[in-house]
């Protein structure tokens, strides 16, 4: 931002700015001294987005959802780097609901059109706000995800036994909820910085987050994943999953 165009700004606008700018800065400079090659791996992570949006073009909720999980997985990013680490976890919460409506939605497409519009009847009957119903239910039953739950073990299950995907959810909650531990400011600081801890606090967080939706989406659209280039399912399987135990599910069910 140039000091000219600061200069011509009302008087708490131009505070805000001038702080902002410092603690931006310095944020950023000090994250990326720490941590480029991390950061970088990250948005190899997200930057897979483009080859399920390429592969599921014809549908109309990836074309429409896609693009929002992407940006929030850029966001958080970008936040983290920032020293803004609830509002990146908050970022990451949004792309997990996002993705499993992107599930949803592609084989409902009626409720989609309704949900698009802010037509709610589709709650009509539901105990729960989200689109799926009440609990994790929904996703249990898709053929895709059960096979995977029946060939993985037990620790390593998405919802049943270590319930993978509540947990991770549960724990973004914190910071979209503002629990204590989740405060963006401490009591010895305001202003956004750099801090180790919470860096890698929310760099665990991120790559998980990304994990599961890989995962979840190469289950629920198992009749595209196996179609995909095997550069492009060795990319999604390689870096966009973390656990070994997952990779080779994942492997397994899909004939790599």
């Amino acid at each position: 931002m140039s000091n000219e165009y600061i200069s011509d700004l009302l008087p708490n606008i131009k505070a805000m700015c001038d702080s902002e700018e410092k603690w931006r800065s310095k944020s950023l400079q000090d994250t990326i001294a720490a941590h480029k090659e991390e950061v970088e791996k990250l948005l190899e992570k997200a930057n897979l987005f483009d080859i399920w949006s390429n592969q599921l073009q014809d549908s109309d909720a990836a074309k429409r959802l896609i693009p929002e999980i992407f940006m929030d997985a850029y966001t958080s990013i970008h936040f983290a780097c920032y020293g803004l680490y609830k509002y990146a976890h908050i970022c990451l919460r949004s792309q997990l609901e996002t993705s499993l409506r992107l599930i949803y939605f592609s084989t409902h497409p009626v409720e989609f059109r309704w949900w698009l519009v802010g037509n709610e009847w589709y709650r009509t009957g539901l105990r729960a706000r989200d689109v799926w119903g009440e609990g994790y239910g929904y996703f249990e039953q898709l053929p895709g995800i059960k096979r995977f739950e029946e060939i993985c073990g037990e620790a390593y299950r998405l919802f049943q036994n270590a319930r993978k995907v509540p947990k991770i959810y549960q724990t973004l909650s914190t910071y979209v909820h503002s629990g204590v531990f989740s405060f963006q400011t401490k009591s010895d600081l305001f202003s956004p910085t750099y801090r180790v801890e919470d860096f890698y606090k929310w760099h665990g967080n991120f790559a998980e987050v990304q994990s599961y939706i890989n995962i979840l989406l190469a289950l629920a659209f198992e009749d595209r994943f196996p179609k995909m280039t095997k550069a492009s399912k060795e990319k999604i399987i390689n870096i966009g999953i973390e656990s070994a135990s997952h990779q080779e599910s994942i492997k397994n069910l899909s004939g790599l």
